[in-house]
This record gives C-alpha cells, structure tokens and sequence, in this order.
C-alpha cells in the first residue's frame, strides 16, 4: 500500500496524522507506515515542527471574561447545561475543522520558493440542517480539490458528488466521493480556470453518480470561495 501512495498522497497522509485527523483504517494504514517508510515518517516530523512553531510569534494574553463568553457562544452555540457527552463531538469537530485549516495556512506559508506555485484556499461546506459538514481546500499548485468529512454521510445505498462552477457558469461535475472521510480530486479544466468566485457543492447521488448531469439527490450545502485565481 505504501509503494502506491504518491509523493503528495504521501504528505497528505502524514498531515492528517500529525493533526490527529485519522481514524479507521487511514489511521491503521498510518501507524504501519511509521514502522516501514522512512519518507513518511520524515514527513509526520516535518508537520509536527510547523505545527510547533505556528505560535512561536504570538504574545500571551488573557482576554476578558466578556470576550472568552462571546467567543464560547459563537463557537460552541450549543446549551451549556447538555450532558458533557452530548456536547464532546461539537468540540471535536470544532477542533478539527480549526486545526485543518491552520494546517493549509501552514502549508503555504512554509513551502519552499521552489514549491510556490500556487496559493491555497479553505473553506466549509455546511448542511443547514446541521447534520453534515465538509472542510474544502483547493491547492492551485495541483488543480485540485481535498475534502474531509467531518459530520454526516450520505444515506445508505448513496455516494456523495462534488460539484463545482465559476460565477454565472453551469454546474459542473468535480467527481464522485464513494467512501471514505478524506477524497482528493483533480479540477476539471473549465473549474481550474475560474477567477474570481468559485462555488463548491455537495450532494448525495445514486451509486453510479447522477445521471442529469446536474445534481439530483440533496444538495448538503455549497459554498462560495472568494479571490480565487485562474490556471497558474
């Protein structure tokens, strides 16, 4: 399995376990590796060190009783009174959306010249009805797309479709998301060229992807990603 995994794949995967993301079988897949692939291991030491030293020019300061309650409620809008066990996966998911997206700040800011071909671009696709959530980063340096799932799934029998367009374009197809918590796609050429406003979606489709060309399950949520630049 490690043979398989491309260089990106490779760092991808060390990423993800650094920040603590894996689970299931990412994680088994993960925890072998730190015994057989010394690249991969390298690579879990690097993340770590920039995870390290993201704070190394932050001053301490303790904010005010008023600001810590205003931040606890928008962060955490959940009743305070609920059971604590009730309330952990708000806190994990919170936790693991923050850490994901400081992850894709870090890897841009820490890239070599060498490697800064393109910029990187996160953002959240929520399901209003609150029971299903994806974090989206789009890696100009590749054209491509890397979801995570980290709430909700699609029904039984389903897969999940990711879409995408640029403003006042049609809706695209990215690819299908049969399984698994984390999907890497290549953009197409049309979304690769978008300046501007891209729209990413999510919805649920028939195993084979749907067949309209269009969506035709539940749509989980879109969302806008703002400044993106064309092809580089």
């Amino acid at each position: 399995m490690t043979s398989e995994l491309t260089p990106q794949e490779r760092d991808l995967l060390a990423a993800e376990y650094a920040l603590g993301l894996l689970t299931g079988d990412g994680l088994t897949q993960a925890r072998q590796m730190e015994t057989t692939d010394s690249k991969f291991v390298r690579a879990v030491t690097d993340w770590e060190i920039r995870l390290a030293t993201l704070t190394d020019d932050l001053f301490d300061e303790t904010p005010s009783p008023s600001v810590k309650k205003a931040l606890l409620a928008e962060v955490f809008p959940q009743k305070m009174g609920q059971p604590f066990f009730e309330r952990l996966w708000v806190w994990q998911a919170g936790a693991a959306f923050c850490v994901f997206v400081m992850a894709a700040v870090i890897a841009l800011g820490f890239r070599t010249p060498d490697q800064a071909t393109g910029p990187l671009y996160t953002a959240e696709i929520e399901a209003e009805a609150g029971d299903f959530r994806v974090v989206a980063v789009v890696d100009k340096s590749t054209d491509e797309i890397f979801l995570t799932r980290t709430l909700g799934a699609a029904p039984e029998g389903r897969i999940l479709q990711v879409w995408a367009h640029g403003e006042g374009e049609p809706t695209i197809s990215v690819g299908l998301w049969p399984e698994g918590d984390t999907i890497r796609l290549p953009m197409p050429e049309t979304i690769a060229a978008v300046e501007g406003i891209l729209t990413i979606g999510v919805s649920e489709e028939p195993p084979s992807g749907s067949t309209t060309g269009l969506p035709s399950g539940r749509i989980f949520g879109t969302v806008d990603i703002l400044g993106v630049l064309g092809q580089l």
